[in-house]
Formats: structure tokens, C-alpha cells, sequence
């Protein structure tokens, strides 16, 4: 993507802001006026004031016309003439600042929401495909580029204005010294883009670097448990350290680059006034200019190289925010794997039958993981998913939310196939109890209505209750109102699944789905979650996905899969009389005989 196109892709964010971006315009060439006619006054009293033989420049008999009559009050006339140009530059400078501002900031609210809003939109995986530091990189520092890209194109604007002004009048004082001065520019084009490609491409790398580092970062802080348990510390100091020298490294390319650019620009300003200074010098002391006219012009041509300086070395500063932009750009522009079909319909909560029929899914092409898994489950049902580990259980589960679509087949509440329903409407139906616990860093209160912020106490009292934690909650310093540590630090592994299932039940999805609900468990925290999954049969619908046969043995049906295929089903008994898959994984797990599981398949 060129420059060009990024920055009209990021001048989409100020849109909102278009008469605020006009007023700051106006304002712009308004100070840049007043600015410009800061050097006259100066002029006009060294060459008219103070000299005998005023110069017939427009300017001069422009003050001449309205002057006082003696030279004392001239001289206090220009004083205040300068004293309200400058004050009025300032005035005005500082009213545009402010504006500038605040439009930079609306942008970078609009790049920041748009692009948090495309994240959450994304499907899993997107971000099982990128490291959380990579989104967290793009969200914080690159959305910066838009609002840097504002800056500039704005300080761009001052500058091309300021030249324009100056140029004109360079050119209306003494056209042949103006276009002396202003030959320099064609030079300066040729060094801009000599050097902005190679600028662009070092500053994609060191945006990258950053966005390796931050990743990083995330990820020792996220596994400081296990780094400091098995004496990993100085090998991941060591990774970070190359990490951080990496970036230094890329960034150190970048301003090795500027440094030669700018040198490049400099000399060529170096060369620019001396040619002017020997030019102007010389008709000044043939008498063909007066002193106080070429000390003007030469104040103007300062003028005049300042903004050509910013607008050439703004090139680099454009090419360094379009790389930020451009990682922003390539998140908003990917199209979710997972959206509202244009004919999608709405679905009202309530109790559905559940339906999967012929369900197939890959994640790679070629590589299926689950193959023709056809289930029903009726309201008020508990049905698990068993088998080994790698056997589509948790991929099951994805599908059922709409995380993924299948790749083959359909799943269906009351016959309405999930891909022609709204998305929110089919997660309405669906709470899900995931294997890590997900705990957030607020009150138990808040943890519990996470999935419905207008329960009322006694709605999430009577969740927390009918999952088993309103004990454990009422005995807590400040009960509902306690707040929970950083991912639940300060709950046992029983403890957040219980808070996990409240949350579920406060939501009032009419479908429960747990992943693993016992897995982490002791066997009395095992026992306690086993009980309340087994008070809501009737209640809800529960689907359980699981490896343990001690959490389903009470479930309606159980469905035993194996490398993606569902191969057995039944109940806990019926699967055990059966003597299959399901009849070893129980031998195998409960180290039960064969007397022993022909006794549990009579029911003796």
C-alpha cells in the first residue's frame, strides 16, 4: 500500500471533524499572515525611519499613507504595529493548537474503538494465530500513526501555506534573488525520494521489532509461575535481551537514515544561503538594494527554508506513521471468518432442541478433526462428549457458539441452521464454562453478572446458590462485594469453577456448555461440581465435554468420540454393558474389574 493511499485511508478517521479541520485551516493562514508581516516593520524603519531615501516598494508607501508626521511617532507606530502582529500571531497559534488537539485526539478515539471493535469481532482463529502482545502492540503504539498521521498532514498544510505566503513575497521584493532562492527545491524533491523508500522499509521492521517485543514481554509475564519453577529466569532474561536489541538495532537503522538525510537537506540549505548571501551582498553594496530591504529579504528566506526544511524532512516522519498505520489498516481490513449472513434472521432465547447433523471440521484443508458427528439433545437434557485427548471434544465445543462453522454438515437449534441466525442470538443461547476458569479482576458480584449486568442481587445470589459457591462467597470478607485477584489468584481451583458456573446460570442461556468442568479438581471440590451439574438436570440443557467418567456417569446420553467420530452412545450403563470404548476408558480410569463393571452394568 502506497503512502499516498495510507494516509487517505487514515483521513477517513477525522471525517466526523471536517469544520473543526476548516476553522484550524483559516486559523492557520491567519497566524502564517501575521507572521509574514513581522519582518516589515523592521524594514520599513531601517530603510524610510532611519534613512533618507525611503524605497518605493508598495509596503513602504502603504505605511507612509496612514504614518504620523514626525519619525519619533513612526517609530513608536511600527514598536506597536509589531508588538499587535505578534500578539496576534500568538493568539491565534494558540486557538488553533488547542484545536489541533482535540481533532487529534477524536481520531485516535475512532482508530482505537474501530479497531478494539474488529478484534472482538475476529474469530479465535485469527487469535490463536497471533500472540496477544501482537493485538495489544497494534491497539496501543500503532494506532498513534493515525494520530500522528493528522500532525503531520496538518504541520504539512502550515508549512506549504508559509512558503507560499513567503514565496510571493520573496518573488514581489526581487523576483530574479526569489527564484535564486527557490532553485534549490527541485534538488531537494530528488533527495526526498532518493531516501524515502529505503526510510519506509526500515521503519516496517522496526514496527515489527517493537511488536516481537511486546509480545515477549506478555508472554514472560504471563508464565513468570512456571519460568521461576523449573529456573528458567536467565534464559528468558536472555531472549528479552535480544529482543530489546533487536528493536534498538532496527530503530538505530531508522535514525542512521535520518541522520544521513538530514544532511543531505542541510547541505543543500548550506549551499542555498550562501548563493543568496554572496548575491544579495553584492548588489547591496553596488548600491542596487538598500541594507534594511536585503536584511528583510534574507529574514524571509530564513522563513522560507524553515517550512521547506520541515516539509522535506517530514518525509521520513510520513513514511515512519504510515508503517504504524499500515499494521492497523491490515486488522481492520480482514473480513471475521465468523459474521452475520445478509439473510441472517433473529432467534429468541429460549429452550431449543440442540441438533448437530453430520458435522464435519478441519481446521488445515486436508486435515479434519471432526468427521460426520451427528447428536440431538432436547431441553432439560444432560448429554456429554467423552473420549481421549485430540478426539474433537473441544473443537465440538467451539462450534456450538459459533466460534468456528463447520466445515461440512450443520448444527441447528429447532432446525434453524446457526449460519442463517444472528450471531448474538445464538450466543444468547449458549454459556459457556471454559477449562481456565476465567476469573475477572473485580467483585464476585460483577464475575457473576458478567453475562447480565441488569441482574439484580438476588438474581446472582440465587446463581451463586444453585452452583454451590454462596457458602464459600457469604464467608469472604465482603461476600458478593469481595474483589477477586488478577485471573483469581486468590480462589481456589474449585472455587473459580463454581463462580465460573454462577455466571453461567446468572446469564440464563437455556444451553450450559462446560469444557473439562472437573479436570483441575481435588476429589471434594470434583464431588461438589459434580452435585450442582447434576441439580440442573431439568433445569437447563447441559452439554459436557469431558475426559473423566466420573463427571457424566449420571448424564441422559453420553457420546464417546474417537478421532473426530462420535462411535459410541448411549447411557452410562447401557455403555458399559456394551463392553466398547467406553467400557475401557471406565476399567482404565476407575480401576474397576471386569466383576466390578458387569455389576455396574446390571445396576447391582
Amino acid at each position: 500500500m502506497t503512502v499516498t493511499r495510507v494516509y487517505t485511508r487514515a483521513a477517513g478517521f477525522f471525517r466526523e471533524d471536517a469544520r473543526k479541520i476548516v476553522l484550524s485551516a483559516v486559523l492557520i493562514v491567519l497566524s502564517t499572515l501575521a507572521a509574514m508581516a513581522q519582518p516589515f516593520p523592521l524594514m520599513i524603519m531601517v530603510d524610510s525611519v532611519l534613512a533618507e531615501r525611503p524605497p518605493e516598494h508598495w509596503v513602504y508607501r502603504a505605511f507612509f499613507a496612514v504614518a504620523p508626521a514626525s519619525k519619533p511617532n513612526q517609530i513608536a507606530a511600527l514598536a506597536v504595529i509589531t508588538l499587535l502582529l505578534r500578539v496576534l500571531q500568538e493568539s491565534l497559534q494558540v486557538w488553533q493548537g488547542a484545536l489541533k488537539v482535540r481533532i487529534s485526539y477524536n481520531g485516535l478515539i475512532r482508530v482505537r474503538s474501530q479497531l478494539f471493535r474488529q478484534l472482538q469481532q475476529l474469530s479465535l482463529s485469527y487469535h490463536r494465530s497471533h500472540p496477544q502482545g501482537d493485538a495489544i502492540n497494534r491497539l496501543v503504539h500503532n494506532t498513534q500513526g493515525v494520530q500522528s498521521a493528522f500532525n503531520l498532514v496538518q504541520g504539512a498544510f502550515v508549512n506549504l501555506a508559509t512558503l507560499l505566503v513567503i514565496a510571493v513575497i520573496l518573488l514581489g521584493m526581487n523576483w530574479r534573488l526569489a527564484l535564486v532562492a527557490l532553485a534549490i527545491i527541485p534538488l531537494l524533491l530528488w533527495v526526498i525520494r532518493a531516501y524515502g523508500n529505503s526510510m519506509t522499509a526500515q521503519s516496517r521492521r522496526a514496527a515489527l521489532a517493537d511488536s516481537e517485543l511486546t509480545t515477549g514481554v506478555q508472554q514472560s509475564v504471563a508464565l513468570v509461575p512456571l519460568i521461576q519453577s523449573y529456573g528458567r529466569e536467565e534464559t528468558e532474561y536472555k531472549t528479552f535481551r535480544a529482543l530489546t536489541e533487536k528493536g534498538a538495532a532496527a530503530w538505530s537503522a531508522v535514525y542512521w537514515q535520518e541522520l544521513k538525510y538530514w544532511l543531505a537537506i542541510g547541505a543543500i540549505f548550506g549551499v542555498g544561503s550562501t548563493i543568496i548571501l554572496a548575491y544579495g551582498g553584492s548588489l547591496a553594496y553596488r548600491e542596487e538594494m538598500q541594507v534594511g530591504f536585503l536584511y528583510g529579504f534574507i529574514q524571509f528566506l530564513w522563513l522560507l527554508y524553515d517550512p521547506l526544511n520541515k516539509l522535506s524532512t517530514s518525509g521520513s516522519a510520513f513514511r515512519q506513521g504510515a508503517a504504524g498505520i499500515e499494521r492497523v489498516l491490515e486488522v481492520l481490513d480482514l473480513e471475521p471468518t465468523v459474521r452475520d449472513a445478509p439473510d441472517a434472521t433473529e432467534l429468541p432465547r429460549q429452550q431449543r432442541v440442540v441438533e448437530l447433523d453430520r458435522v464435519s471440521f478441519e481446521y488445515k484443508s486436508g486435515e479434519p478433526v471432526l468427521r460426520d458427528v451427528t447428536a440431538k439433545v432436547t431441553p432439560g437434557e444432560m448429554v456429554a462428549f467423552v473420549g481421549p485427548s485430540g478426539a474433537g471434544k473441544s473443537t465440538l465445543l467451539n462450534l456450538l457458539p459459533r466460534f468456528y462453522d463447520p466445515t461440512d454438515g450443520a448444527i441447528r437449534f429447532d432446525g434453524h441452521d446457526l449460519r442463517r441466525v444472528k450471531l448474538k442470538d445464538v450466543r444468547a443461547h449458549v454459556a459457556l464454562v471454559l477449562q481456565d476458569n476465567l476469573v475477572l479482576p473485580t467483585s464476585v458480584r460483577d464475575n457473576i453478572a458478567y453475562g447480565r449486568p441488569d441482574a439484580t442481587d438476588a438474581d446472582v445470589q440465587h446463581a451463586a446458590e444453585m452452583a454451590g459457591a454462596h457458602e464459600f462467597v457469604r464467608r469472604m470478607p465482603d461476600q458478593y462485594q469481595t474483589i477477586l485477584a488478577e485471573s483469581g489468584q486468590n480462589l481456589s481451583g474449585g472455587q473459580r469453577q463454581r463462580i465460573a458456573i454462577a455466571r453461567a446460570l446468572c446469564s440464563e442461556s437455556p444451553v450450559i456448555v462446560l469444557d473439562e468442568p472437573t479436570s483441575a479438581l481435588d476429589p471434594q471440590n470434583e464431588q461438589m461440581v459434580t452435585e450442582t451439574l447434576r441439580s440442573l438436570k431439568g433445569k437447563r440443557t447441559v452439554i459436557i465435554v469431558s475426559h473423566r467418567l466420573s463427571t457424566v456417569a449420571d448424564c441422559d446420553r453420553i457420546y464417546v468420540m474417537e478421532e473426530g467420530r462420535v462411535v459410541e452412545t448411549g447411557s452410562h450403563e447401557t455403555l458399559i454393558a456394551r463392553r466398547g470404548v467406553y467400557y475401557r476408558m471406565a476399567r482404565h480410569q476407575m480401576k474397576l474389574g471386569d466383576a466390578v463393571t458387569d455389576a455396574m452394568a446390571s445396576g447391582t
